[in-house]
This record gives structure tokens, sequence and C-alpha cells, in this order.
């Protein structure tokens, strides 16, 4: 079911400064940066040979990283792992009585992102990705 961490995703207030201190730990340069104008943030990410970090931070005041600073400040937002079968693994949660953020329903295909709610994993939000 599970294989293993896909990404992680860390919430930062001044993602310019981020890149810099997270280039100058990790020995090297952002892979690529992108903006996400409709959910309200900016990302850049590190790739690594099976995985990458993204930082996100907010582009305005709106949005889940706003949100998420205002209330908890910077730190690990996610923690996307991946998966063999996403339906499956939706299925065999679901069946678990694990929390489900995004869960279509049994019987409904999968039509955007599924979380496990971070009430069921001591506070981290996670992702479930099929690649």
């Amino acid at each position: 079911m599970f294989k293993g961490v896909d990404h992680i995703v860390v919430a930062v207030k001044d993602i310019e400064a981020a890149v810099g201190r997270y280039a100058t730990i990790y020995g090297v340069e952002v892979s690529e940066r992108r903006e996400a104008p409709a959910a309200g943030m900016k990302m850049a990410f590190f790739r690594f040979a099976d995985s990458y970090v993204e930082l996100v931070s907010n582009i305005d005041d709106q949005g889940p990283i706003a949100k998420r600073l205002a209330d908890k400040g910077e730190g690990v937002h996610l923690i996307a792992m991946q998966v063999d079968d996403l339906e499956q693994a939706v299925a065999d949660l679901r069946g678990k009585g694990v929390r489900l953020v995004g869960d279509p329903g049994a019987g409904n295909p999968i039509k955007g992102q599924v979380f496990i709610h971070p009430s069921e994993t001591g506070g981290v939000l996670t992702q479930l990705v099929q690649r």
C-alpha cells in the first residue's frame, strides 16, 4: 500500500530567504519555482533522486498557506506519501475508520487530492500520492 515519502511541504514566511537557507543546507540550487495565484501561494522545489522538498509561502493574506502561517507559523505543512493504488489505499483507510479529507465516498471515483486528516496523525496533514 504505502511505498514511502513522495515529498514534504514546508510553509515559510519569506520564500526568498528560505530558498537561500535550504540551498546552503542542501548544497544544491532550487530546481523549480512556481506560483499558484488561485491558491494564493508561491512554491520552490528542491528535487532529489526519489523525493523532493517543496517550500510554500503565501502571495497575500488569503488561502490555506496564509492561514497556516497565521495559525501555526513556519514548519512542515504536509507530508505526501506515495501509494501503489490510490483508490485501494483510500478504500483500505476508509475501512479502518481513518478520517480522510477529499474522500468522495465509497463507489465514487477520486477526482482530486486525498489527505489523511491531521487528527489521525498527531497533527501532520498527510497527502496520498500515486505516481
